[in-house]
């Protein structure tokens, strides 16, 4: 990884940008503070993209939702047709035509973004499509409460405009949802009042006359007995009210199905607003990028990371854009934090995935990917053992990754299984494991006849990986000149190691009684090793002592350690129980004449496939852990930072992989 800094006149900046951004490898960093110039950036220029993205935001998310009610508004129709319901048909499809990012080439991508006016000219008329529909939504909801407040009134003969007042008198239409009113106040009253039943279709309609001096007292009495004042005016009857709402609300319907197709033909820009959206998206990272440069009234500094693969590629591009910049190329340093970047082989890069779960490598640190990746390969095949399922994880991986243009991690993870189904297929042929079938001849021996060769294996591969790790610690010591510490950190816990084997050796293999005696020698003199030298990093002779006590007590570390990997055995032999289990369980159907065969395999089917599944979870999940837990803490710092070039970060689409007919270097580690 390389530091690159560039000095430019200010008028040229945006095209040295779009130079770095369309090379895909050059991730931009704060550049350090010089004696001259200043930072700062035109807020309003990010302002205004970040609101045109906004807008992009709003059209994407808005044809989405107008082509899910097309293409649901055309199942529905098409039910009603076959079930010979009037109704006109709506032959829509969906018009959505891309699932996830889609890759496209810069060239198309530049493209798109040329098309901002146009395409933020359609995002106006989908507004302004959703904002009436919206006013037509809530009228018609206005005018279906209306239409219920109108139902109790249909058979009330008048029109609304004939509740007047005379000159003398006040008429009164009120209402009470209660089909009982109550009354009694109102008859009670000491002024004359000419009651009428307008037998309302529910509750209580009544039409009430008084002299206008009494108008008050009679609208208390009313309050009192439950009744309100009828709101509705006009020169029209309920029915006639009722029958106009519906009308209207008939148009607004119309109304809005014609703006719902308006906005039906403005799904084909779908596509291109989702580049636009990502093209805003660079452009906003291009100018919040700029807050870190450093300026003068002329010129411009922009700093930031590139692979020294690419370096010479990317300021020829530069150069070809213009003269007048000047670069400097300079390794990191001391003070510096580079990202890091990782270059595996094709069989490697697949497992990358799982270390950055845990944390990546920082720059400069050693990359274990390599390593990791020959443990957890033999350690996934070993858990799962079975050659079928082995196989139809290569095949299904394979298939998969030609047929369907997948994601860099959704790739990366199915290269994963399928690679590890290689070793699961090996295992399964040195275990006789095939889709549980009892029988097949094991090429070493069969897990299930001889459980504690499978524990004392699955402990031996422990004991390697830790004592590898171990190993890899000590390299990262000499590594640092830390030959001392590298020696005796690692040295006495591996003779620990030895001296337990040469025990378990003579305990299992009835080997002579000096091989136990050996043991506990080398034991003994690795543990008097220990306390003498485990405390060698303290200052102080009372921390030395204690040091040496404390490593005493790491020896307990080192042994869960190595129990953990009893895991590998509990699952290789879960596995093949279960799948044994389902094969008697379909077994039971071979019996039956002429269709047990057929059943028996539709009931296995499901069943393997479960057990396969559960097969590639825990196999994931607790070679992992091991990894992680019991791999990773003998010698692996991590703590770093991802590469991440300008333009990586996009939502709908992604970039046609950049041609690099350079020959790379083995390892890059940034």
């Amino acid at each position: 990884m390389k530091k690159l800094r560039l000095v430019g006149l200010a008028r040229e900046c945006d095209k040295v940008m779009d130079t770095l951004s369309k090379s895909g490898v050059f991730e931009v960093c704060p550049t350090k503070d010089l004696s001259v110039g200043k930072r700062g950036f035109d807020r309003s220029h990010l302002d205004r993209l970040i609101g045109k993205q906004v807008k992009a935001a709003f059209a994407i998310d808005y044809l989405g939702k107008l082509d899910s009610e097309g293409v649901d508004l055309a199942i529905e129709r098409e039910k009603a047709i076959k079930k010979k319901i009037n109704v006109e048909p709506f032959p829509y499809k969906s018009q959505a035509k891309y699932k996830g990012r889609r890759i496209i080439t810069q060239a198309d991508f530049y493209d798109g973004g040329a098309k901002e006016y146009e395409l933020l000219a359609v995002a106006d008329s989908l507004e302004q499509i959703n904002f009436r529909r919206l006013e037509i939504k809530s009228e018609l909801v206005r005018l279906s409460y209306k239409l219920v407040s109108l139902e109790p009134f249909g058979g009330f003969p008048l029109k609304f405009s004939d509740i007047c007042d005379t000159r003398s008198t006040s008429r009164l239409l009120v209402y009470s949802e209660s089909s009982v009113a109550n009354c009694e106040r109102l008859e009670k009253c000491d002024f004359p009042a000419y009651v009428y039943d307008c037998k309302a279709s529910k509750g209580t309609l009544l039409s009430i006359i008084v002299l206008k001096e009494n108008r008050e007292r009679a609208l208390d009495a009313l309050s009192s007995a439950g009744f309100s004042l009828v709101e509705f005016t006009g020169d029209m009857t309920a029915k006639e009210l009722v029958d106009d709402t519906r009308k209207r609300m008939d148009e607004l319907k119309k109304e809005d199905f014609e703006a719902f197709k308006e906005g039906l033909n403005y799904v084909k820009y779908l596509g291109d607003l989702q580049i636009l959206y990502d093209y805003l998206g660079l452009e906003i990272e291009k100018s919040q990028a700029e807050s870190g440069f450093v300026r003068t009234e002329s010129t411009f500094v922009v700093e930031g990371w590139l692979p020294s693969s690419y370096a010479d590629e990317v300021l020829a591009e530069i150069k070809g854009k213009t003269e007048n910049v000047c670069a400097f190329l300079t390794a990191p340093e001391k003070e510096d934090a580079p990202p890091t970047l990782l270059t595996n082989p094709r069989l490697i890069a697949p497992f990358e995935e799982i270390t950055n779960l845990y944390s990546p490598p920082a720059y400069g640190e050693l990359d274990p990917n390599p390593f990791m990746a020959v443990f957890f390969f033999i350690f996934y095949g070993f858990m799962m053992a079975d050659a079928g399922y082995g196989a139809v994880m290569t095949i299904a991986a394979l298939v998969i990754l030609n047929v369907f243009k997948l994601e860099k991690g959704s790739s990366r993870l199915i290269a994963l299984i399928g690679i590890c189904g290689i070793s699961t297929v090996f295992w399964g042929v040195m275990f006789g494991g095939l889709f549980g079938i009892e029988g097949v001849p094991a090429l070493w021996f069969n897990p299930l006849e001889e459980p504690l060769l499978m524990f004392g294996l699955s402990l031996g591969l422990g004991v390697v990986q830790v004592v590898f790790g171990y190993g890899l610690y000590a390299y990262k010591a000499f590594k640092r000149k830390q030959y001392f510490a590298g020696i005796v950190d690692v040295l006495f816990k591996i003779t620990i190691i030895v001296g337990v084997g040469l025990i378990l050796l003579n305990l299992l293999l009835g080997l002579p009684s000096a091989f136990t005696t050996a043991g506990i020698a080398v034991i003994a003199a690795s543990l008097v090793g220990i306390i003498a030298t485990a405390g060698h990093n303290s200052p102080t002779v009372g921390g030395k002592i204690a040091g040496g006590f404390a490593g005493i007590y790491d020896l307990v570390n080192l042994l869960s350690d190595i129990l953990s990997y009893a895991r590998l055995f509990g699952l290789a032999l879960a596995s093949a129980a279960i799948a044994l289990a389902f094969n008697t369980l379909g077994s039971l159907f071979f019996g039956l004449p002429v269709v047990g065969y057929v059943l028996g395999i539709i009931v296995l089917i499901p069943l393997h496939v479960f057990n396969l599944g559960l097969g590639l979870l825990s196999g994931y999940v607790h070679n992992a852990r091991l990894q992680f837990i019991e791999f990773y803490n003998k010698f692996y710092d991590g703590g770093g930072r991802l590469f991440s070039p300008m333009g990586e970060k996009t939502k709908y689409i992604r970039f046609v992989p950049k041609e690099n007919n350079k020959k790379k270097s083995a390892k890059e580690n940034a």
